[in-house]
């Protein structure tokens, strides 16, 4: 008797459990929430969060609640490997939102194998898109696109003046530094010096000391974090290294300004356009700042964004990963924040960018070309 009531209680939370999955609908997401990326997994995780609860007040996916199961990779390739086979073998879930290129890159060919959708929302090296033919797609503007722009832009503005790169030993820096080099090159321009340094350095005055005495009076950096930028500015400042500071929109953090401090005045850098979705960005700035006291960056952006895009494309057609990834392939009329949305061949989304700078110690648009 008392085996068939147990029996019957346990098979009663097998049905009560079951309910409550059917009613969910679960995504991954594979963040730095840890290591020296955490500042962008914090970015990230936060946009997925506003979106999230945007989605489950409106139905949800097709009225079922939208979960976001996190995992942490650490911003370590090895790491996330194992977050990412815990998330679709265990939690089973059909997408999921990857940062950090050396992650990216490392996991992309089990999403490919198993029929996982991969959509990157941070990471910016180059061979991101060389690789999102199949699951991978990505939402965050290149490294590449970045790179070309800066690389145009300088030599049409300052022809073969010589300009030193300063950049990341990582996927990210190293694969960007290489297409900003072939593309300057290719328009005229030269590189003067280029001096890589390891993740987690806290000491750039070796590299920054070689920049000076190249006499080059423009800088190109491609920094990881925004401890590393602002390290990079203010020992720039103490070792008098007079140049003209470029780089690229992971710049723009409020911890860079935080730690640069007026080191960060006049550097000029690469960012997507909101064109006319500026009234859009600046609600969510508001709701941003409501909720966690700060200001959204760009990795808030495109996280939000593509959460966004995500429930619609579940809602109206599936959950199953060959849908999403097919959907997504036909996404040619959507729009977010930094404006329309569209995957290419290969599946990479592609931004207009703009210049801008730190003045006064704030992020504003530069009117004027380099």
């Amino acid at each position: 008797m008392k085996r068939s009531m147990l029996s019957a209680v346990i098979f009663l939370c097998f049905l009560v459990a079951c309910s409550r999955q059917d009613n969910v609908v679960r995504v991954g997401a594979l963040l730095p929430l840890s290591g020296s990326g955490a500042n962008y997994g914090k970015s990230l995780q936060q946009g997925l969060e506003l979106a999230a609860t945007d989605i489950n007040a409106t139905g949800g996916i097709g009225g079922k609640k939208l979960q976001i199961i996190y995992e942490d990779s650490q911003g370590d390739a090895k790491t996330g490997v194992s977050g990412f086979n815990k998330l679709i073998s265990i939690d089973h879930v059909p997408v999921v939102i990857g940062s950090i290129s050396s992650v990216v890159l490392a996991v992309s060919p089990i999403a490919d194998q198993k029929g996982v959708v991969l959509l990157n929302t941070s990471a910016i090296s180059p061979k991101i898109c060389d690789r999102a033919t199949d699951y991978l797609f990505s939402f965050m503007v290149s490294g590449a696109d970045e790179a070309r722009f800066m690389a145009r832009s300088f030599a049409a503005a300052h022809g073969a003046s010589p300009i030193a790169v300063l950049y990341s030993n990582n996927a990210s820096g190293i694969d960007t530094k290489e297409v900003f080099t072939r593309a300057l090159t290719d328009a005229g321009g030269r590189v003067a010096v280029s001096e890589g340094y390891d993740l987690n350095s806290s000491d750039f005055r070796t590299q920054l000391a070689k920049i000076k005495y190249s006499n080059a009076q423009f800088g190109y950096l491609i920094a990881f974090s925004s401890d590393e930028f602002g390290r990079i500015l203010k020992q720039s400042r103490e070792l008098d290294v007079k140049l003209q500071w470029y780089s690229y929109s992971g710049f723009e953090t409020r911890e860079t300004l935080l730690l640069a401090g007026d080191a960060a005045e006049g550097v000029i850098y690469s960012y997507p356009s909101y064109g006319r979705q500026i009234q859009n960005m600046e609600s969510l700035q508001n709701r941003y700042h409501q909720a966690y006291g700060s200001w959204a960056d760009i990795y808030t952006v495109t996280s939000f964004d593509a959460l966004k895009l995500l429930a619609q494309i579940m809602t109206s057609g599936g959950s199953s990963p060959p849908s999403i990834r097919d959907n997504l392939r036909k996404v040619h009329t959507a729009t977010g924040i930094f404006g329309p949305i569209s995957f290419g061949t290969p599946q990479c989304v592609s931004r207009d960018l703009e210049w801008k700078t730190v003045d006064n110690g704030q992020y504003l648009l530069r009117k004027s070309p380099l």
